[in-house]
């Protein structure tokens, strides 16, 4: 194992380092301002990637090639008698979540979208597989949940280090509202109403997912469900038909998640987010184990 005082820091830079150069990478070729090779059109993969890929050279710079496996691991469904049920609650919560918080916005007379077709179907297929493990969820959870959060609880309380996960994970989206035209700006206007009610929203999020994560004893496979059920939510409805609003209406699935997780905070407390203790790189069953 290779010493580090700040692994989890180098592993927020190196991931946002990623992304912003897939982003550059893409944002000139459709500006078509330099010829692109074949090898750059994976550029936009790159950084959707980027967290995983920087989770996984972090694991290989600090123990090796055997952290990998170990890593990965997390993965396995095998022990499902110890997952399936948070594996459900992954699953079903945000679609739970979703319908309830239209079907109450529109009781109390709000805007709300109708079900989209198929929606059911659409759901659970893109919160297992397209946002998934085909998806944001495998792309991305490796980095934040499989490397970033064990390490920052060696450190940190569960809680603390879910809101400093759930701000770097914020912002790191902020590639969203980033152009090249000719410079590095920000896109004009700029949506500070969704960015600032967005970045609460996702710490909120990482409280939750920080939840599963320690509770299933640091199943990644969970987590990944997690994100994709969470990613999947839109899918669920029309959005195409609502007039524009001054906060979007997808914005509201945010607030039943605060309650969920002041719940979490409330019952299991801060230290642990969990019945468990929670998972701590360089102990038994992390996926960073350093053997």
């Amino acid at each position: 194992m290779r010493p580090s005082r700040s692994p989890v820091l180098w592993f927020f830079t190196l991931a946002c380092v990623l992304a912003g150069a897939g982003k550059c990478f893409v944002d000139l070729y459709l500006a078509h301002r330099f010829p692109l090779m074949t090898w750059a059109r994976c550029a936009p993969y790159l950084t959707g990637t980027s967290p995983s890929i920087a989770g996984l050279l972090m694991v290989i710079w600090l123990y090796g090639w055997r952290g990998v496996p170990k890593l990965v691991l997390q993965l396995n469904l095998r022990p499902i008698n110890k997952t399936w049920r948070m594996l459900t609650v992954c699953l079903l919560l945000p679609l739970g979540v979703a319908v309830l918080t239209v079907s109450v916005l529109a009781r109390f007379g709000f805007t709300a979208p109708h079900l989209a077709p198929h929606w059911l179907t659409g759901y659970l297929y893109t919160a297992v597989i397209g946002e998934g493990f085909a998806g944001a969820g495998l792309f991305e959870e490796i980095g934040w949940r499989g490397f970033a959060l064990p390490h920052l609880q060696r450190r940190y309380s569960a809680l603390v280090s879910s809101l400093i996960i759930g701000l770097v994970w914020a912002c790191w989206h902020f590639q969203n509202f980033f152009a090249l035209d000719p410079f590095p700006v920000f896109v004009d206007p700029f949506p500070w109403t969704e960015v600032m009610i967005y970045v609460p929203t996702v710490m909120v999020y990482s409280v939750i997912f920080t939840w599963v994560y320690n509770s299933t004893e640091g199943s990644l496979s969970a987590v990944v469900v997690l994100h994709g059920a969470i990613d999947a939510q839109e899918h669920l409805f029309s959005w195409g038909d609502l007039p524009k609003q001054a906060v979007p209406p997808q914005m509201w699935l945010g607030l039943p998640y605060l309650v969920i997780a002041a719940g979490l905070v409330w019952r299991y407390g801060a230290t642990n987010l969990s019945w468990r203790n929670r998972v701590v790189a360089g102990k038994e069953k992390t996926p960073t184990e350093s053997g």
